[in-house]
């Protein structure tokens, strides 16, 4: 399989102890993960500004 040049490509490997190994952690799938554990201090880094808190729900 050919991959284009600006493709982004994460590898996820979920451990039967819920522990995730990740090769070439690209910023997209950091902010996921980030939504799934903030307190992450290794995933924290990759995250971009905007997304660096959790998300907030507001009541208009």
């Amino acid at each position: 399989m050919k991959k284009r040049a600006n493709e982004l490509n994460t590898e996820l490997l979920i451990l039967p102890d819920g522990r995730i190994l990740v090769q070439n952690l690209t910023q997209p799938m950091a902010e996921i993960l980030r939504q799934l554990n903030p307190h992450d201090k290794q995933i924290a880094p990759r995250v971009s500004p905007r997304q660096a808190s959790p998300l907030t729900h507001q009541k208009s």
